[in-house]
Order: C-alpha cells, then sequence, then structure tokens
C-alpha cells in the first residue's frame, strides 16, 4: 500500500500535467479587417492602432513625432514639402516659398518682392492654393500649381519662371498641377484647360511646342486611349524604362525616346483598365514596383520577368474594406487628389498612405495613415493603422528621415527602436516615444486633454510631448478546442520597453456591451443627459471585458522603485517569472492589449495557462 505521501505526489504530477499553455509570438500577418476573427489566426490584428510589426517579428507602438521648424512667420499654411539640395522646400498656401535648412531655419526664396525682381517684373503666385507637385529635372527644381507657371529652382536655392534659357520666355510652358521627370524628358499634366493633354519637353531642356528650333517637344491628348472612367489625367510617374501616366480607372503605361524622323513619338501600347490614381502623390516607385491608390485599394504595377509587360497587383486585400469606407466618405474628388498623399520610409520599408477624415476641406481634422511594411527579402508584408495625426504633406530626405507638415509646423517622426551595438551608436534623440515632442507637454501625471492634445508652450523639452495612443485586438481563439471548456490560470508577456499597458480578455463572442445604448447629449432643457425618442444616445463603443489588468514592459523597475513622477508603485513587470493571475472560464477568447505609450514598448509573444474540461459549461 502506498504511502500518503506518495499518494500526493502523484495527485500534484496529474495536476500539473492538466495545466496546458497557449503561446502566442507570430504576429507577422499585420492589420486585417477583411475576413471574419472568428477565422484568422493570431497572426493578424483585427485592430492594429498605432502598433506595427517590427523586423524582428514582434509588435511595437509606432514613432512619435518632435517638431523641427515652424514657418509662420512667412507661411499661413503648407501646402507642399519637397527636400532638395540639403534643405526642405516647403510651398505655402499664400504662395510663399520657404527653405528651412538643417537646424530648422527658415528662409524666404520665393514671394511678390522676389518675383518683382527678375526682368519684366512679373508678379508672384497666387495667394489661396490648394496644391503643388514638385520634381528635379536636369538637376533643377521644378514646382507646379496647376494655376501659375511652373517655378524652377537651381541648387543655390535662387527661384525663378520655369522659362526657355535661350530667350527667357515662358509663353510657352503649360500650367499643370502634375510634374515628372522620366530620363531626358521632362513631362507635365493636369492642365485645368486641357484635362487629358501630356506634355514632354525637348530633349534635355525645358522648352515646349511653340519655342524656338531646334525643338522636338510635343503634346499628346491620352482621352481616346481612356476605355472608361474620366478622361482627366490624375498623375504621372516613371517606372524603370517606362513611365506611367494615371486616370480615375485606367493606367496607361508609356515609352519615351522613339523617332519618326526628327519627331518623337512615344508610345501608348497598353492600357490597364480598373486601375488607376485617386491622387498624384499617393504614387511612390519602390525598386522594381510602383504603388499606387485609387478608389478600390492600394495596387503595384510591375514588368514581368521574361516579356517585359507590365502587370498590376492588388496589395490593400486585407484592409480594403476600411480603405473604401474612407475614401468613399469623401465625395468630392479635388479633396481626394489635393488631401490623399504619401511618403515611402525606405529605411524601415513602409509605404504611408494618408486620407483625411473629411470631404470638406473646412471639416478635416485628422489625417489616418494606412502603413503597409513590405520587405520581400525579409518575407514581410503587413498592414498597420496609425491614428493621431493630421498631416498634409511630407517627404524623405537624402538620410531618409521623414520629415510632416502640419499647418505652418514641420515634423521630424522617429527612428525605429534598435537594441545591443546598433543602439549605442544611434544618436539618443532620434527615437521620439510621443507625439509633438517640443510643441505640446502634458499634465504631471502624463496625460493631455481629452483629445490628447496638451499644453503649449512647452517648458521642459525633454519631457515634453503628449502620449501615443495604442489599440490591439487579436482575434478569437479556441486554443484548438472549439468545444471545450477552458478555464484560465495565468497571463505572462515577453515585452521590451519601460511602459505600461493595460490587457482585456473577452470570451465567448462577447465584445461589445450591447446593454449600453449610446451616449446622452446635452441640451439647454436639462442639466441631465438627454436622449433621443428610442431612448438612444449617440453611437459609441463600450467593450465589455471579462477580465482586465494592467502590467508594465520588463525594464520597469518594479513595485516601489519608480521615483516619482512616472508609475508610481511599479506594477506587474513582465519580465518577472512569477504567475499573474488571469481567472476565468471560456470556450473562446479574444485580448486586446491598449494603453497610452509614453515611452517605447515591444510585444514578443503572450502566454496564456489553463485547463481543459468537457464540452458542458
Amino acid at each position: 500500500m502506498p504511502s500518503p505521501l506518495t499518494v500526493v505526489n502523484r495527485q500534484a504530477y496529474r495536476r500539473r500535467e492538466l495545466l496546458k499553455d497557449a503561446t502566442t509570438r507570430d504576429f507577422s500577418g499585420g492589420w486585417n479587417v477583411a475576413d471574419s476573427d472568428l477565422n484568422l489566426s493570431s497572426k493578424f490584428a483585427v485592430r492594429l492602432t498605432n502598433i506595427h510589426r517590427s523586423v524582428d517579428g514582434a509588435n511595437e507602438v509606432r514613432p512619435g513625432t518632435k517638431l523641427f521648424s515652424d514657418t509662420s512667420a512667412f507661411i499661413d499654411e503648407i501646402i507642399h514639402v519637397v527636400y532638395y539640395s540639403a534643405a526642405l522646400i516647403c510651398v505655402g498656401k499664400n504662395g510663399v516659398l520657404v527653405s528651412v535648412d538643417a537646424v530648422g531655419t527658415v528662409k524666404v526664396i520665393w514671394n511678390t518682392e522676389i518675383a518683382n525682381q527678375l526682368p519684366g517684373g512679373p508678379t508672384g503666385w497666387s495667394v489661396d492654393l490648394e496644391y503643388a507637385s514638385s520634381n528635379v529635372f536636369n538637376g533643377n527644381m521644378i514646382v507646379c500649381n496647376g494655376i501659375n507657371k511652373p517655378l524652377t529652382i537651381n541648387s543655390s536655392l535662387t527661384v525663378t519662371y520655369l522659362n526657355d534659357l535661350s530667350n527667357g520666355s515662358n509663353v510657352n510652358v503649360p500650367i499643370c498641377k502634375f510634374v515628372a521627370s522620366h530620363g531626358r524628358y521632362l513631362l507635365m499634366a493636369g492642365d485645368p484647360l486641357a484635362e487629358d493633354l501630356l506634355y514632354i519637353s525637348a530633349t534635355d531642356t525645358p522648352i515646349w511646342v511653340g519655342d524656338d528650333s531646334p525643338n522636338d517637344a510635343v503634346n499628346v491628348s491620352l482621352g481616346s486611349r481612356v476605355t472608361q472612367g474620366s478622361q482627366a489625367i490624375t498623375g504621372l510617374s516613371k517606372f524603370r524604362t517606362n513611365f506611367a501616366v494615371t486616370f480615375a480607372d485606367v493606367l496607361l503605361p508609356g515609352s519615351l525616346g522613339t523617332f519618326d524622323g526628327t519627331d518623337h513619338v512615344p508610345a501608348f501600347t497598353d492600357a490597364i483598365e480598373n486601375n488607376g490614381a485617386i491622387s498624384h502623390k499617393s504614387i511612390q516607385v519602390i525598386g522594381e514596383t510602383m504603388l499606387f491608390c485609387d478608389a478600390s485599394g492600394v495596387t503595384s504595377i510591375e514588368r514581368t520577368l521574361f516579356t517585359g509587360n507590365v502587370k498590376a497587383e492588388r496589395y490593400s486585400q486585407l484592409v480594403d474594406p476600411q480603405l473604401q469606407a474612407d475614401l468613399d466618405f469623401i465625395n468630392d474628388t479635388s479633396v481626394l487628389q489635393n488631401r490623399v498623399f504619401s511618403i515611402y520610409d525606405s529605411q524601415h520599408s513602409n509605404y504611408m498612405l494618408f486620407v483625411p477624415d473629411h470631404g470638406d476641406l473646412n471639416s478635416i481634422r485628422h489625417t489616418r495613415c494606412f502603413v503597409l511594411k513590405k520587405n520581400d527579402a525579409l518575407k514581410i508584408e503587413a498592414w498597420g493603422d496609425w491614428q493621431g495625426w493630421s498631416f498634409r504633406c511630407g517627404c524623405r530626405s537624402a538620410d531618409k528621415r521623414i520629415f510632416m507638415c502640419e499647418g505652418t509646423e514641420i515634423y521630424l517622426l522617429g527612428e525605429l527602436r534598435t537594441r545591443g551595438v546598433a543602439r549605442r551608436t544611434k544618436k539618443a534623440n532620434e527615437e521620439f516615444p510621443r507625439d509633438r515632442m517640443g510643441k505640446e507637454e502634458t499634465f504631471d501625471d502624463r496625460l493631455g486633454f481629452s483629445d490628447n492634445t496638451g499644453w503649449t508652450p512647452v517648458t521642459n523639452f525633454v519631457d515634453s510631448g503628449v502620449p501615443i495612443p495604442f489599440d490591439w485586438v487579436l482575434p478569437w481563439s479556441d486554443n484548438g478546442s472549439r468545444n471545450s471548456v477552458k478555464n484560465s490560470r495565468y497571463i505572462a508577456f515577453d515585452a521590451e520597453g519601460d511602459q505600461a499597458f493595460n490587457v482585456d480578455m473577452f470570451v465567448d463572442g462577447v465584445f461589445e456591451d450591447r446593454t449600453f445604448l449610446g451616449e446622452g447629449f446635452l441640451d439647454s432643457t436639462s442639466a441631465v443627459a438627454q436622449y433621443f425618442d428610442d431612448n438612444t444616445g449617440w453611437e459609441k463603443e463600450t467593450l465589455d471585458p471579462a477580465i482586465s489588468m494592467e502590467m508594465h514592459g520588463n525594464e520597469g523597475s518594479g513595485y516601489g522603485r519608480d521615483q516619482f513622477g512616472r508609475n508610481y508603485g511599479g506594477g506587474r513587470i513582465t519580465r518577472l517569472a512569477k504567475l499573474y493571475s488571469w481567472v476565468t472560464k471560456y470556450k473562446l477568447y479574444k485580448l486586446r492589449i491598449h494603453g497610452l505609450a509614453y515611452r517605447p514598448i515591444k510585444f514578443t509573444s503572450i502566454t496564456i495557462s489553463y485547463t481543459e474540461g468537457s464540452i458542458r459549461i
């Protein structure tokens, strides 16, 4: 007969055997709103706000922003920015151009006074612009606005009207919105009086049809080649040895440099239907691929290996429902063309597409950023949803830094976090863990106002900025056993960084609180919140988690060790091997990780320990 001690040990062994672990560490899929979250694997996220997939496969809060310069002394609103000749060139809505050097010093390079000093005393640009575009040709930056004659900026940042250098005349220079260069030619389109007309300069020089000989410039009307939709050109871009002209529903690949005698004859031998661009500034050329956005989503074109033909491929299937909903809300095509823009962050392989939140120019408050991280060599392709910004334009500098403009201010996007030797060699001020550093600051508890803005001006740059709200919702999971009842016991995270976060667990299909009928409103009839006639209020998402907990990244100091002004009490540090109780019952569960990031945080894995029972609750 076994001793009582032996029996106890066997029972303990059986209890330990029943405790199972479910660890999620593959977050490679990114944001997915196209599929039901009942069918998704854990590598996808139903919601991924202000979180991105890092190169090492983890999920981390996006970089913040720092105020770089303010142009309000000369510009009322920046409508376009481009990096050229070691400076940022900003175009103001008031028709003024300024340069901003490496330390943020602003200098006017174009206004009415400068224009009046040119031969003939011409006037400057209009004072109520909504759009501008630019491109480099023959070493000079060409800037267009669709209302006035284009400008040319040389490497010394001297500005003048684009003209025929042989006689100084610009009478034949077209007025266009879009400009691009391809090889030895300068291309323009978006003439308000000839929306389907493509202007191609003479070889190696910006002279146009009507200028003095020798002149092989040509104008091509492309409307007859458009088989569906509007015949107005919406964008131009070079693409390897070809160039592309986009319309709302059609893309025309073309080639230059073919001559019939002395006549330049551009070739358009193909038309890609049901693929166009809503905005010239949504187009980005990335190696062998050209990305652009139409009314259905983000598409790429690339040349086939053997035939050299151009093929189109949709990249945004996983986020198309949300992207299409945001674009459909903007029913003014001019707003789409003027306000939708993109930036390619080549250092981090991010295609960033910015979409405003309203179709009325005067009602735009925020700009949503759809982020595609794509790195074919590392087999990375994942979408993210970055919010909390109101940027109107942006660009990439020569050293691959991203600058974005809001109002009269220029902001610099922070670098992604690094570790080890790479982290020690980076400048400490390149990683911005908060938004609007140098512009706003929070209260002593490091919280801002309800709209996530802060006080201005700042009193301490090091601690300035407002926290970045992040929200990550995983799909439903059954731990591989749909009908069995599970009892969760413990939860553990591998989370790098010094930032607190909240984790919620939802069970058995219950995510929103269905008993909440909306948020009431106050009116002049009563000081008490009022509701509509059907006893409902304003729609507001109210969630109903079964269990919630606040935790802290593994670089936190722990209970009793944090200094005053930080996370008082320390929180539950993820680096500790101790078990954190996480008790609830479920057949299906969903996790949500959210919070306000004032410091970096990265999530590598999530583990839930549970026991599995019968199919009966």
